[in-house]
């Protein structure tokens, strides 16, 4: 069996050095994510022969499943180390988030042995880093609307700031003000993992390489995000929650952060929709250039 553990801070080089051989832009691999849901999805690591390789469990069902492994090497031998490794464990081999440049090489490799079907409700939406700091364009037209009047209707009460050590406690108040309104955790299960990986993004932000923002109104936050790099071109958004009842506040956070920390990237990753219509019809309004497709492959008879 490979030597899966429990994903620790001290994977984050290790994790840096097999991400940084590619440029994929989707979120999986982010060790951000891996560290925050690591509770959730029950997600463990190991580095064999120069490759990440990654084992975790769906939710809320607990169906084991692998990621692609990420790395330098040779991908076959790494690829058949995964299908060794469900044997031994008497698991069905079946592997997530694959991206498209990825798959194409697995099937060079191994021709013909996955079936590989496209992963629809996990496709990260990715946009122009630049269209989000400025809303320009007509398409944008509605949120640069909603941003000017909240401007408008609260100035000289509104203001963003950095989240720091010294406002991080407020972000996290907020966070359970959030889970206590309307759908935001709508059980116990979504409501322990949200709020363990909001604890663990706010208490290892600097060690993740995360930067956060915060909106407040009155001096109250309102709002606060939370990112990071996944790729040299490619920042992506982990967190964002905001004061539904305020117009507006979802489309400041999302701007304010972009213009303070996203100036140096081309695009912005503001990862899946789970397959929820509402969550998806918030982020395609905004426009994405492109998606972040990811597979799902499964082993032929």
């Amino acid at each position: 069996m490979l030597p899966f553990k429990p994903v620790t801070l001290e994977d984050k080089a290790n994790a840096d050095i097999c991400t940084a051989k590619h440029n994929y832009r989707i979120c999986e691999h982010c060790f951000a994510d891996l560290f925050i849901w690591k509770d959730h999805y029950d997600t463990q690591i190991c580095f064999v022969n120069g490759y990440m390789f990654i084992k975790m469990a769906t939710f809320p069902d607990k169906i084991p499943m692998y990621l692609a492994p990420i790395g330098a090497g040779d991908l076959k031998a790494a690829m058949l180390a995964l299908e060794d490794d469900a044997r031994e464990r008497g698991i069905p081999f079946a592997m997530c988030g694959i991206p498209e440049p990825l798959l194409e090489q697995i099937e060079t490799v191994l021709p013909g042995r996955y079936t590989f079907t496209d992963g629809v409700d996990s496709a990260d939406y990715i946009y122009s880093a630049e269209k989000l700091m400025t809303l320009s364009g007509k398409k944008l037209q509605s949120k640069r609307n909603f941003v000017n009047r909240f401007k408008k209707n609260y100035e000289g009460r509104w203001s963003y700031e950095e989240l720091t050590d010294e406002n991080r406690q407020e972000a996290y108040d907020f966070h359970l003000h959030w889970c206590s309104t309307g759908d935001n955790c709508p059980n116990g299960m979504m409501y322990s993992g949200e709020t363990c990986a909001v604890t663990l993004a706010l208490n290892n932000r600097e060690a993740l390489g995360m930067k956060g923002g915060i909106l407040r109104l009155d001096g109250n936050v309102i709002a606060f995000t939370m990112g990071c790099p996944v790729s040299p071109d490619t920042y992506v958004i982990q967190l964002e929650k905001a004061e539904a009842s305020i117009a507006g506040a979802y489309p400041m956070i999302n701007q304010q952060f972009a213009q303070h920390n996203c100036a140096e990237y081309t695009y912005i990753n503001r990862e899946d929709d789970l397959g929820m219509e509402g969550l998806r019809k918030a982020k395609q309004s905004y426009h994405p250039v492109m998606m972040g497709k990811k597979f799902l492959a499964v082993k032929n008879a």
